[in-house]
C-alpha cells in the first residue's frame, strides 16, 4: 500500500504543484495506462502525454472528471479499475508528496447522464419534482452509491437554476421547477441524498441560469434581471444549498450587470464569487467553474487567460480548459504570481479547500474501492426498481 498523506500535515508543494492542483481535467481513454491510438492522439493534443497515468505523474492535477465521449465509460469494473488506476497513478508519483485525485462526472439524470447502463437511469429533475421530495433524496442516494462503487467522489449537480424564461432550452427539464421555492425544497432533498450516498454534490449554475435564452456553451449570456429579481427569483435554491451543506458550488459563465455591472462573466466575477457568494452568503468551500472550454468563457478571455481571471475572482477548480491550452495556463498563473497579480496566499485558499474536501470524503484515508463491488452495488434490483416506480408513477 503507498503512503497516504496525514492531513495534520498537509502535502509540501511547489508552486507548480500548486497552480495542477487547481484543475480539473478530461482524460481519453478506459484505463490508465491505455495505448488506444485515437485516445493517445487525443491525450497528447491536450496534454502532451500519452494517457491518463502519465498526466497524474507530469503535473499531479487536483481532479480527473469521466465522459463518455472520451472512451471512459463502459462496464462498472472497467470504471472502477480506471479509478483506481487514476489514483494509484498519484499516489506513487516520484517526488514531493502523494495526493489522491477528485474524480467526477456529470450526472444529474435525464438527458444529462453520462454514465451508461447497467448504472441505473434516472428521468429528468423536472419530472422527479412532479413527485415528491423524498423521492428525490432517494434518487439522489442511489446515484450516490452507485458512482461511489465506481470510485467516483463528487457529482455536478444537482443543478438549482430556476427557468423563468420560457425560450430557456439548455436548462429547460434539468431545472427542478419554474418556481424558486419549489426547486429550493428539491434541491435541499437532492443535497441530502447525495450527502447520505457519500458523494460530493455540487449545486449549479451560481448565480442561475435560468433567466437566459442562451446556451453559455455557445454563446454570451446575459441576465436581464435586477438585484431584488434576483434575490426573488434565483438565489432561494442556492441558498437552500448552502443552508444544507453543500461543499462545493459551479459557477456559469454568465454575464448578470445588477450582480456586476462590469459585465464580466460570474466566473471570473470577484463582485459575484467573492462579494456575494463568500462574503455575503457565507461560503467557503469550494468554487468549481463550469466547463473553460465552453464559448462563453472562451470568448470573454484568452484561454490560457481564463483560469487566472477566474482564480482572481476567488474560484477554486478550474474544470476542463481547451484541449491544448492547459500547459499554457499554468504558465499564465505562475507568470501572475511573479509580477505580482496574484498572490502564492490565494492559490494556497484554493488549494486548502481542495485538500480538505479530499479528506472529508476519505481520501486520504483510502483513495481506493474494491472493483468487485462494483457490479453488486451498479444496477442493484432494489435501485432499478426505484428507477421503475419513479417513471412508473408519473402523472
Amino acid at each position: 500500500m503507498e503512503a497516504l498523506v496525514d492531513m495534520r500535515r498537509p502535502p509540501s508543494m511547489t508552486l507548480e504543484e500548486k497552480i495542477a492542483q487547481l484543475f480539473v481535467l478530461r482524460v481519453h481513454g478506459p484505463s490508465a495506462e491505455t495505448q488506444d491510438s485515437e485516445a493517445v492522439e487525443h491525450n497528447q493534443a491536450a496534454y502532451g502525454v500519452d494517457n491518463a497515468a502519465a498526466l497524474v505523474s507530469t503535473y499531479q492535477p487536483g481532479g480527473i472528471v469521466y465522459f463518455r465521449t472520451s472512451g471512459n465509460i463502459d462496464i462498472p469494473t472497467q470504471i472502477a479499475t480506471l479509478s483506481n488506476s487514476i489514483q494509484r497513478s498519484a499516489m506513487s508519483r516520484e517526488g514531493g508528496s502523494p495526493v489522491p485525485l477528485l474524480i467526477s462526472v456529470d450526472q444529474e439524470g435525464g438527458r444529462v447522464a453520462r454514465m451508461s447502463p447497467p448504472v441505473t437511469w434516472f428521468p429528468s429533475a423536472k419530472t422527479i419534482a412532479s413527485l415528491d421530495v423524498q423521492t428525490a433524496e432517494n434518487v439522489a442516494s442511489i446515484m450516490a452509491t452507485e458512482l461511489r462503487a465506481l470510485g467516483i467522489n463528487q457529482n455536478y449537480a444537482p443543478v438549482a437554476d430556476v427557468v423563468t424564461n420560457p425560450e430557456n432550452r439548455v436548462i429547460g427539464d434539468r431545472s427542478f421547477s419554474s418556481d424558486p421555492d419549489t426547486a429550493a425544497a428539491f434541491v435541499r432533498a437532492q443535497i441530502r441524498g447525495f450527502q447520505r450516498g457519500g458523494l460530493i454534490p455540487t449545486v449549479k449554475h451560481f448565480p442561475g441560469h435560468g433567466g437566459t435564452a442562451v446556451d453559455t456553451h455557445t454563446g454570451r449570456a446575459v441576465i436581464e434581471h435586477s438585484r431584488d429579481e434576483w434575490e426573488r427569483l434565483h438565489l432561494p435554491p442556492f441558498r437552500a444549498a448552502l443552508e444544507a451543506g453543500v461543499d462545493a458550488v459551479m459557477t456559469g459563465h454568465l454575464v448578470f450587470p445588477a450582480l456586476d455591472p462590469s459585465e464580466t462573466i460570474a466566473t471570473a466575477s470577484y463582485p459575484i464569487i467573492t462579494d456575494i457568494l463568500r462574503g455575503e452568503l457565507g461560503f467557503d468551500g469550494v468554487v468549481v467553474t463550469d466547463g473553460l472550454g465552453m464559448e462563453a468563457a472562451r470568448v470573454a478571455y484568452g484561454d490560457t487567460e481564463a483560469p487566472l481571471r477566474a482564480l482572481q475572482a476567488g474560484v477554486d477548480q478550474l474544470l476542463t480548459p481547451a484541449d491544448g491550452t492547459f500547459p499554457g495556463a499554468i504558465k499564465t498563473i505562475r507568470r501572475a504570481v511573479e509580477i505580482g497579480e496574484l498572490s502564492v496566499e490565494r492559490i494556497d485558499e484554493s488549494v486548502d479547500r481542495i485538500l480538505r474536501l479530499k479528506a472529508k470524503c476519505g481520501l486520504f484515508d483510502d483513495p481506493y474501492i474494491d472493483v468487485n463491488l462494483a457490479s453488486r452495488f451498479v444496477g442493484a434490483r432494489d435501485h432499478l426498481q426505484t428507477a421503475r416506480r419513479v417513471t412508473g408513477n408519473l402523472p
